[in-house]
């Protein structure tokens, strides 16, 4: 840090003397070179972690174990790395090879997806000056300290962290119950491991890295890792009572999330009947996360099954193009991912919606927002509005 320190201003006639100014000095404080040393928390940090753990870290696996997992992850890598073309593996990840694969090819873009869909639909329905939202009875419940999630994306449960994300950065203190369905058992594990080692366990003198602390943050939101129910949309049969444990989560449920399943299921009446009981089921005030891929009837299914069901769709974006922050460095995989640059998706092209339940509250004034907060949702207004022009921000009496 260079410091100047300004002359005061003189009457008197300048000195024909010349003086030789000394150079100012640089001091470096310990928050600098700590800046300088640490690289910025990402996600790919933590899913090579998570795989490493896995491959070699795990002692009841033999060396040649080991390799031979090894060498099907970058196997797998090459079936996988389409995400349009996912529909045809579902239910098809029993191998752990295939699991943690589609874990380094899209867990972090799915996270960050749910993030920047989240954030930015919450900035949108926010009137700061008001203090007043659309998401009010959202907030409310993580004033109160305690969210529910339900996720039909399953697998490795990308959404739920990009909800621990969403919450993180607008600096939200609520301890998150998170519920997933799949229909592949064998992503429990990989999972509950995934999650489980967000958790920073050095001993008392260990010093945290800036990544770690993050983590670690992260962790401390999720109460009692992802409770997992092996069911799909595919074979709906456990959401057509209202009485089993995967619908008693969905009526519960303070967001559902809905990332990139009905193109890959097929557009039956089966599954539509499935979905409506689902939707009937949210309780007023709830938000339905609805993203996918370009095309296809499963956007106009679900807006028209949400408008039958009495869902007001309050964000649509329906071409989105989301792309992966910079500093997350694909390099950081390559030991996984051959051509890590051309194998991992870096830009998604998707349609974006959230709904929400009505419920008979007005959008009445939350807790006091903190800095933190106003600073997110000013960030993310002045991003939706120079993107979109003609995007509409809430306004109090007039939404």
């Amino acid at each position: 840090m260079s410091s100047v320190t300004a002359e005061p201003p003189s009457d008197k006639a300048p000195s024909t003397t010349t003086t030789t100014k000394p150079a100012p000095t640089t001091t470096t404080t310990k928050k600098d070179k700590k800046k300088d040393q640490e690289p910025r928390p990402a996600v790919y940090t933590h899913v090579k972690e998570v795989i490493d753990n896995f491959l070699y870290h795990d002692d009841e696996k033999s060396p040649e174990e080991k390799e031979k997992l090894e060498k099907e992850i970058r196997e797998a890598v090459q079936e996988l790395r389409d995400p349009q073309h996912l529909s045809l593996y579902r239910g098809k990840f029993e191998s752990l090879g295939k699991r943690l694969a589609y874990i380094a090819l899209h867990f972090s873009h799915h996270a960050y997806l749910v993030n920047s869909i989240l954030s930015d639909s919450y900035a949108a329905c926010t009137n700061i000056q008001s203090q007043t939202t659309v998401f009010n009875e959202l907030m409310r419940t993580i004033d109160w300290g305690r969210l529910s999630i339900f996720t039909f994306g399953g697998g490795p449960a990308p959404d739920v962290f990009g909800v621990l994300m969403f919450l993180h950065r607008f600096g939200f203190n609520a301890l998150v119950h998170a519920s997933s369905t799949d229909s592949c058992k064998a992503w429990e594990s990989t999972a509950q491991g995934l999650f489980r080692q967000l958790q920073f366990e050095g001993g008392k003198d260990a010093i945290p890295s800036s990544h770690q602390k993050y983590t670690h943050n992260l962790w401390k939101k999720l109460e009692s890792g992802v409770k997992f129910f092996q069911a799909s949309l595919k074979s709906p049969t456990s959401f057509f009572n209202t009485n089993t444990k995967e619908m008693t989560a969905v009526k519960h449920a303070d967001i559902v999330t809905l990332p990139f399943v009905l193109s890959t299921v097929s557009d039956g009446p089966e599954t539509s009947n499935a979905l409506q009981y689902v939707l009937d089921s949210l309780k007023p005030g709830a938000l339905l996360l609805y993203v996918d891929f370009l095309g296809g009837s499963h956007t106009e299914l679900i807006n028209n099954l949400s408008y039958w069901c009495g869902l007001r769709r309050i964000y649509f974006m329906k071409e989105m193009t989301f792309a992966m922050p910079k500093y997350e460095d694909p390099a950081i995989l390559k030991s996984y991912l051959n051509e890590t640059s051309e194998v991992l998706t870096r830009n998604y092209k998707v349609t974006a919606i959230v709904f929400k339940k009505p419920s008979g509250y007005s959008y009445d004034r939350r807790m006091r927002m903190s800095r933190r907060e106003v600073n997110n949702i000013r960030q993310a207004q002045i991003r939706l509005k120079k993107s979109n022009p003609d995007f509409k921000l809430f306004r109090p009496g007039v939404y």
